[in-house]
């Protein structure tokens, strides 16, 4: 398991958690987060893993779109149901039966919709906006993993193909700089203070 993966992991279970405590204020926005769900594990079940760039892309877009356009929170709830498809399919990749890991998401799911519904405390307004701009960030963080990766693997991998050039020592009038410098600081020191 690569650090992309658990990244990716992660974003799939607080975005759908997130996502759907958002989405619980009415009916329609909770239809809708069942009709991005259903999609995404039939297309993301036997195996295939989402892309962690498009996923992070899509969550950035959602969680704007809650925050910025409230009218179309409805887009939020449908990305957040994709997200709980795809975490249906990271817990196929770390072992979980095909059959079990749609209902394992899906509880998740339907768990932060019932608590967001039953009690107005479990998620105030201020909260659920506090947790997407978190979710958001994460969002971006995710997207652009893979790339960093890639490129800190180029940079490892271009280093050792070098030669090892032996560095040189320290110039001596360097050495003696910063003695000087902090001699005459030290002096400036103790004069100042009688």
């Amino acid at each position: 398991m690569t650090l992309t993966y658990h990244a990716l992991w992660m974003l799939c279970a607080l975005g759908a958690a997130v996502f759907a405590t958002a989405a619980a204020a009415n009916l329609r926005t909770i239809a809708v987060l069942v009709v991005g769900f259903v999609p995404g594990v039939f297309w993301w079940s036997g195996g295939r893993l989402p892309d962690a760039a498009m996923a992070g892309t899509l969550t950035l877009v959602a969680a704007a779109v809650y925050l910025f356009r409230p009218r179309l929170r409805v887009v939020a709830a449908a990305v957040g149901g994709i997200l709980g498809g795809m975490l249906s399919a990271m817990l196929q990749v770390q072992g979980v039966p095909a059959s079990l890991s749609p209902l394992v998401s899906a509880t998740l799911i339907v768990v932060a919709v019932w608590l967001a519904r039953a009690r107005p405390s479990f998620a105030p307004e201020q909260l659920r906006d506090d947790a997407m701009l978190i979710v958001g960030v994460l969002g971006v963080s995710v997207a652009i993993l893979p790339g960093v990766l890639d490129g800190w693997q180029a940079a490892t991998n271009l280093s050792a193909a070098t030669e090892r050039v032996p560095t040189s020592a320290l110039p001596s009038w360097t050495l003696l700089l910063l003695i000087m410098t902090s001699s005459a600081g030290a002096a400036y020191s103790l004069w100042s203070r009688r």
